[in-house]
């Protein structure tokens, strides 16, 4: 475990203690870190003794209290190795009597705008702090710095301020210690943005020593059906992701074989049986596209063969089936992870940010919707014993969805299975879930092949408001927060979600050490929901859910 000193302090307009707090909840997380705050200064005299892997200092003021033995045990402790990452006021506006510290820090606070929406460009790519990232837009305070001094720093990010570029993040070496700072940091909701957690661990880990590794994850894909080009599309992400690469398919079809040598000509393995997939020497992960009854089975193979897995949706038929891949998993320290790319669907991810500006209070009921009228065709996925049945392909998105909005147990599970039209195939006709949980949030979720009148997407309920999602590009807001209603559209966001960040955060995780978005323990407890659905919908009540799926 390595420790990481938090300082904070000074004028309660920032919000420093605060921070540190979400620091000590999301640090641990990505890495064998410990956070300890504090807001005593005469913890820098004490820095010799090399007991912090890094110090982070977020604070305001404090001009003139950096006092000599105070400033000599800092910059020494970063001289001699240690590592320092400054925050917002906590590097450019603190200890501005101090040069030496400021001659450390490269920049000195002159001023900033109003708090505003504006863009953190990425200008260097190349470098820890950056891999894999992309530009992103904060709702925060921006700095402007004096005493900056660019030949003296690598230049990370940038943002524009009446057409000058400002400086938004940059690292440096001091004697054998390594030095960041990072100018935002003002505002709760740049606290809350994960792109800005992620420049915030990268700071610390890198500050600490960690390196960009040059390793590259070598990547399997079990399954190259035609249904919807699943494994072209793919090795097509997992390719386009730095550090991530495609190096053999597997297919039962000797003409899907044929097809994935036509996709993909370099590949290292052509195979047709799991088991020659699974023993392929130097292979890293296996990505499972299979029909739904098969996921289980080959992902214990691939498990006990010492690869990492990643499942496309959804991640079993049976809570049995989820406990024993992830103990296997856990056994073997390899990752296991469900394909969900569509948590960055852009009408999801503004759902979650109007949440979160407490746009409409508190959630307490939430409604999804989707459905047709027509026959489901003659696939595997109609075949109840194949494929589940209705509640598991749609199900495998918008469960995940709801459980990820309502951070709560689930207490009761109610489920209605219908047959009434398509008799042609197995599969049910039409199916809903109803979820109550602990905190007294209830949620309805139902999915239909005979609704010839579908309601919207999303309706999410709140006690100052409500959204409505229907097909298109705007999200529906009423909001009574102000005290007067305000009816609103707000214009759905154009996030790809065509795997890149999904596969960006794998690479991470695998690479860096960074959190599993992802997590199997996730996807457990939406299969754990549709089992206790089919139970109930069997039984004509309510039924309990499987241990570990709450």
């Amino acid at each position: 475990m390595r420790k990481i000193l938090y300082f904070f302090g000074g004028a309660t307009f920032h919000p420093t203690q605060w921070a540190g707090e979400q620091l000590t909840k999301f640090l641990p997380n990505n890495g064998p870190y410990q956070v300890e705050m504090t807001s005593d200064l005469d913890v820098f005299t004490r820095l010799s003794t090399g007991e912090y892997a890094a110090v982070v200092v977020y604070a305001t003021g404090f001009k003139d209290d950096l006092t000599s033995p105070r400033e000599k045990g800092l910059l020494e402790y970063v001289r001699n190795g240690g590592g320092f990452v400054g925050i917002h006021a906590g590097g450019a506006d603190c200890f501005a009597g101090n040069s030496a510290y400021v001659e450390m820090l490269n920049g000195l606070f002159r001023w900033h705008p109003e708090p505003h929406e504006f863009t953190l460009n990425l200008t260097d790519k190349d470098h820890y702090l950056t891999a894999r990232m992309a530009d992103f837009t904060i709702f925060d305070e921006m700095y402007h710095l004096q005493k900056f001094d660019p030949a003296k720093c690598r230049l990370l990010a940038t943002t524009l301020w009446q057409g000058q570029a400002q400086p938004m993040v940059f690292v440096r070496e001091y004697g054998q210690g390594r030095v960041v700072h990072l100018a935002s940091g003002h505002t709760q909701q740049v606290w809350m943005h994960p792109e800005f957690q992620k420049l915030v661990v990268r700071a610390i880990a890198w500050s600490a020593g960690a390196e960009l590794s040059d390793r590259e994850i070598r990547c399997g894909i079990l399954g190259y059906g035609p249904a919807f080009n699943m494994g072209k599309f793919h090795a097509d992400s997992i390719n386009a992701t730095p550090g991530l690469k495609v190096v053999a398919i597997c297919d039962t079809s000797p003409a899907r074989v044929e097809a994935a040598r036509k996709d993909l000509p370099s590949l290292e393995g052509y195979f047709t049986r799991t088991e020659d997939l699974a023993a392929m020497p130097n292979l890293d992960l296996v990505i499972v596209i299979l029909p739904h009854n098969q996921h289980a089975s080959a992902t214990l193979q691939c498990l006990r063969a010492g690869k990492h897995v990643i499942l496309e949706k959804p991640f079993c038929l049976t809570v049995e089936e989820a406990n024993e891949m992830i103990g296997t998993a856990r056994a073997g320290n390899r990752m296991l992870s469900i394909f969900n790319n569509r948590r960055w669907d852009g009408d999801y991810c503004m759902i979650q940010d109007i949440l979160a500006r407490g746009l409409i209070g508190e959630i307490f009921h939430i409604e999804c919707r989707v459905g047709e009228y027509g026959h489901p065709g003659f696939t595997w996925r109609s075949d109840k014993s194949v494929g589940g049945g209705i509640l598991y392909d749609w199900g495998a998105h918008f469960l995940d969805w709801i459980l990820g909005l309502i951070p709560s147990r689930i207490t009761q599970v109610t489920g209605d299975l219908q047959k009434r039209v398509w008799h042609s195939v197995t599969s049910e006709d039409h199916g809903q879930v109803l979820i109550r949980f602990e905190n007294g949030v209830t949620a309805d979720f139902l999915v239909s092949q005979i609704a010839a009148l579908n309601g919207p997407k999303w309706r999410v309920l709140g006690t100052k408001g409500a959204i409505e999602v229907n097909s298109g590009a705007e999200i529906t807001v009423v909001s009574y927060v102000s005290g007067l209603r305000q009816d609103s559209k707000i214009k759905t966001p154009q996030i790809p979600w065509e795997a890149k960040q999904y596969y960006r955060n794998i690479a991470d995780h695998l690479l860096m050490g960074e959190e599993l978005v992802v997590k199997p323990e996730q996807a457990r407890r939406v299969v754990g929901v549709v089992d206790a659905a089919q139970r109930s919908a069997q039984q004509g009540s309510s039924a309990a859910l499987a241990p570990g799926c709450e």
